[in-house]
């Protein structure tokens, strides 16, 4: 995934910017995408002085005119000082009744609007004032009936280059009130934690004069009469939970404001119960302890659904040592809580343990156009912010289907990669179910999931994970991923899983837990991360695999899916990256037995619960190093992308396809991943003459790049769709990690359709014939000067033998050499035809673009448009000015006409002949379907 990211991803201080302004501009984007965020999500207002003072005091809907005066010096300070002539600007909204959540904008600018209703005034010492006029109805255009519940804010320059935000990098929010009776506290403005011994001058006001009462934990220490403020000093002496309430009241009519102020208790040392792991331990139907790992903290409470997410005492966790722990009794079993730390009274962070995540900002949209996740759990909207940990005792088990999955011989998998983002139009695991008897149809043995590991946002290819126990949920909810799993697995396929070790975003309780503001990075505290990626490869925030911390949680993640999900088996993300040594670009792919040792740990930690685990690495460093891990039983990505496309565009120079035959056979050869341009969109741009004009003639030649990318021996992995020749670029609609459209609809196209049937009858091969292509004898004869005479790819075993031949040419004929092994009948696995071969040495002439496979045994592989008996009948002319004439003995069932771009442009049924004087020019192809099968043709009208 390095190169994705390289590519795509702005500076990382630039892109927290980006990523704040789509937090504020949710009205636009819909808040689809949040990918880096750091700690300052999650770090709460302390401080008893506003950043916002307004103008009357209580802000009511029907005002009139008010005044927002913004202290720059406050919250992230981001515009301190600043004097730029571009000024500053106020990015201001509304939550109303028509908003879906607390953080959903309405009446929003496009961010950057430099309109002069949103531009500022100075008034000195860092103060901005902004004024909403005549009215907020008017200013913000509100609809009739638009009820206002809190303005919204984020302040910037003019450039839109500086921010300035609440505390924590939030959005700033004023509370709007109804019109009437109101009171709220001015200082504290929010619940908080003090020392012992502090003293606070409690501040409230009301809206209108009336009868002003504080209470202190049920006791009233002061009141006011017909007052609009009451201020009184309380001494916080002991350790304790303070409760404090304001009410006014007036004419029978009361109203209040509540804040919460804890006192710690001393900590408490105490060592952990015997038995318990770091995260999340359920030891009965009601009881669960969790453990945090916490090293020079001070102290941590537990927030949660238990206790209103309100920080009391009884919830403090105990230390033991660099550990926290707090054991939870009497839950209710089966039910769902949403909990987080509380760290040092300012940072809250979830558990990296969880198997759930609740996300204020996306989880919202996850149901919006369909259900993908029924039932979805609620974020605990208003009594904190960012990221939720989950806990939950008795779950609902998972009925399997196939409690037990034999994988196919590892090194003869062919591996599907696909994005359940992309996947299908509705983006699902459901969706994606229906799509299973397609891969097993095309011959496929393992499926392999971009990732999956809860990730920043809806709309990513996951290679931003945030938590590694908990899926997520863009895509369905825990059981679905089982189902889907289950699915494979009666389908013979195996599931493999990309995980994403090398770095984490900065919602990571990893990232969070010690986190450099200044520097906008890992502080160098940090034991499982590092301030700065030792190697030049990384991104997002990188992770230290010599702390044993480190690797004891990834064991755990990596035996976790096995066990708990079924899951086959990993493709390791950027394992380059797993060293603690220092490495340039040129020396990063050095041997380093640091490295070696640390994929070791985690390979062996997998095997421990799975002893045939596929454990496939994104290596690419030096032979040695990778022939090591090879030796050990790991697989190794192996990247031919570049080779063939230019096998795809008809280029000889480039296209040597040797590297996909490596011994032992440990290496995943592939045409296309993720990572990559996709073949045949580069053969459509650059290719020789029409196989960049022709359609037809483009998506004839995949199955050729897919027969020699599969079937030269040891596992193989294509990219989805790259069946159907997917041309859309891998940079298209907007960006490289942008959704691209679902290929389904290609199937209707005759010769995309032809082309995935080919690729099914290829593929299929390998699934049928297993032994042959693991102990078979191969000759290979696939390097650059091998293209004039045909690549030549030979199996000879005792289950098959099986001679491949491709002409690779853009427009020549070239003369092949098949080189049969023996005389006799051979089937030609495309159309089913016999060959009888009674020399030999025959020799056989191939147009451009042409794959020829024959095999000595009958194909029993019926994945395609045919059932593999040679047609009886004729088409003819193929170039014509008027007729096309049709001669079968058992009829004609139906004829279909395609023109290049693969719109069907006639239809006709029970006819001989075809009249094109009507078409224009040019090239079309026809589909006829007998009672034997259907074939293609290719016509020219003239």
């Amino acid at each position: 995934m390095k190169r994705a990211f390289k590519q795509v991803f702005k500076p990382k201080t630039m892109f927290i910017a980006s990523s704040m302004r789509q937090l504020s501009k949710n009205k636009n984007e819909r808040m689809k995408k949040i990918t880096l965020i750091a700690l300052s999500l999650f770090l709460f207002l302390t401080g008893q002085a506003q950043i916002i003072t307004t103008t009357p005091a209580f802000v009511t809907q029907n005002n009139g005119a008010i005044d927002i005066i913004y202290d720059a010096t406050l919250g992230t300070a981001g515009l301190k000082d600043y004097t730029g002539s571009d000024g500053v600007y106020a990015h201001t909204g509304v939550i109303t009744s028509a908003s879906t959540s607390s953080s959903d904008w309405k009446h929003a600018p496009t961010w950057g609007d430099n309109s002069a209703k949103y531009k500022m005034t100075s008034l000195g010492n860092n103060k901005w004032k902004l004024s909403i006029t005549p009215d907020m109805a008017t200013y913000y255009g509100l609809s009739a009936g638009e009820v206002v519940s809190k303005m919204a804010f984020v302040f910037r320059n003019g450039l839109a280059t500086k921010e300035g935000k609440d505390t924590g990098g939030t959005d700033i929010f004023v509370n709007v009130y109804q019109a009437g009776l109101n009171v709220a506290f001015t200082n504290p403005t929010n619940s908080q934690s003090v020392t012992a011994g502090s003293s606070i001058n409690i501040q409230l006001a009301s809206s209108v004069a009336a009868n002003l009462n504080l209470l202190i934990n049920g006791v009233s220490v002061q009141t006011a009469t017909a007052a609009t403020s009451l201020s009184y000093s309380y001494n916080f002496a002991t350790a304790n939970d303070y409760r404090i309430i304001a009410q006014a009241s007036l004419n029978g009519t009361t109203v209040s404001d509540t804040i919460q102020i804890c006192v710690p208790a001393p900590v408490v040392s105490q060592a952990r119960p015997a038995g318990i792991k770091d995260g999340i331990t359920y030891t009965d139907n009601s009881t669960a302890t969790l453990v945090m790992y916490a090293p020079g903290k001070t102290n941590v409470f537990l927030l949660g659904d238990f206790n209103d997410w309100t920080q009391l005492n009884a919830y403090q966790l105990k230390q033991d040592g660099n550990y926290w722990w707090i054991t939870l009794t009497r839950l209710t079993p089966g039910k769902l809580y949403g909990f987080q730390y509380l760290v040092d009274g300012t940072l809250k962070v979830s558990d990296p343990y969880t198997e759930m995540v609740l996300d204020p900002w996306n989880d919202q949209y996850i149901n919006a156009n369909s259900t993908i996740y029924p039932n979805l759990p609620t974020y605990p909207t208003g009594k904190t912010t960012g990221l939720v940990a989950t806990l939950q005792t008795t779950k609902t088990a998972y009925n399997w289907e196939v409690p037990t999955f034999t994988i196919p011989a590892r090194e003869n998998m062919v591996i599907y990669e696909l994005l359940l983002r992309d996947f299908t139009k509705e983006k699902s695991l459901d969706a994606a179910i229906t799509k299973l008897d397609y891969l097993k149809n095309l011959g496929i043995t393992a499926v392999e999931l971009m990732p999956i590991t809860e990730f920043d946002g809806n709309n990513s290819w996951g290679y931003n994970p945030n938590h590694y126990f908990a899926p997520d949920k863009a895509y369905g909810n825990a059981n679905t991923y089982k189902k889907f799993i289950d699915e494979c697995h009666k389908r013979g396929m195996a599931v493999l899983l990309d995980m994403v070790f090398n770095q984490a975003s900065g919602l990571s309780p990893f990232a969070l837990l010690y986190w450099d503001g200044t520097n906008n990075r890992p502080a160098a505290n940090n034991p499982w991360m590092n301030p700065v990626a030792p190697h030049p490869y990384s991104v997002l925030n990188d992770f230290n695999h010599s702390f044993s911390g480190t690797k004891e949680y990834f064991k755990r993640v990596l035996q976790y899916w096995i066990t708990e999900y079924k899951v086959d088996g990993y493709r390791m993300d950027l394992t380059k990256g797993f060293t603690q040594n220092s490495s340039t670009e040129s020396t990063a792919g050095n041997y380093d037995q640091s490295r070696i040792d640390n994929l070791s740990a985690y390979y062996d930690a997998a095997k421990a619960v799975k002893s045939d685990v596929m454990f496939i690495l994104e290596h690419f460093c030096n032979n040695d190093e990778e022939t090591a891990l090879a030796n050990k039983g790991m697989y190794l990505w192996r990247n031919v992308n570049p080779q063939f496309s230019q096998s795809a565009e008809g280029y000889q120079s480039g296209s040597d396809f040797s590297s996909m035959n490596a011994t032992p056979r440990n290496w995943v050869g592939y045409a296309e991943s993720h990572d990559e341009e996709r073949n045949f969109y580069n053969a459509k741009i650059s290719g020789i003459g029409n196989i960049t004009t022709d359609s037809i003639v483009r998506i004839k030649r995949v199955p050729l790049n897919i027969a020699f990318a599969t079937l030269i021996p040891g596992p193989k992995m294509i990219y989805e769709f790259g069946e159907m020749g997917f041309d859309y670029s891998i940079n298209s609609n907007g960006g490289r990690t942008n959704p691209k459209p679902s290929a389904w609809d290609w199937l209707s196209l005759a010769h995309r359709k032809a082309a995935s049937d080919a690729c099914a009858k290829i593929i299929s091969l390998r699934k049928t014939y297993p032994a042959a292509f693991t102990t078979g004898t191969f000759t290979l004869s696939i390097g650059l000067n091998d293209w004039n005479t045909g690549r030549r790819i030979a199996l000879t075993s005792s289950d098959l033998n099986m001679i491949v031949l491709g002409n690779f040419n853009a427009s020549a004929t070239i003369t092949a050499t098949p080189n049969f092994p023996k005389t006799g009948i051979w089937y030609n696995v495309l159309t089913g035809e016999q060959l009888n071969v009674t020399n030999t040495a025959m020799t056989m002439s191939m147009q451009a673009g042409d794959l020829l496979i024959f095999t000595d045994k009958a194909p029993n592989v019926v994945n395609g448009i045919d059932d593999h008996k040679a047609l009886n009948y004729s088409v003819s002319p193929t170039i014509t000015e008027d007729k096309v004439y049709i001669t079968s003995p058992d009829g004609v069932n139906s004829v279909k006409v395609y023109n290049v771009e693969g719109s069907l442009i006639k239809t006709a049924t029970n006819v001989t002949e075809v009249d094109v004087r009507n078409f224009v020019k040019g090239i079309y192809l026809m589909e006829v379907k007998t009672t034997e099968g259907k074939s293609l043709h290719k016509i020219i009208k003239q």
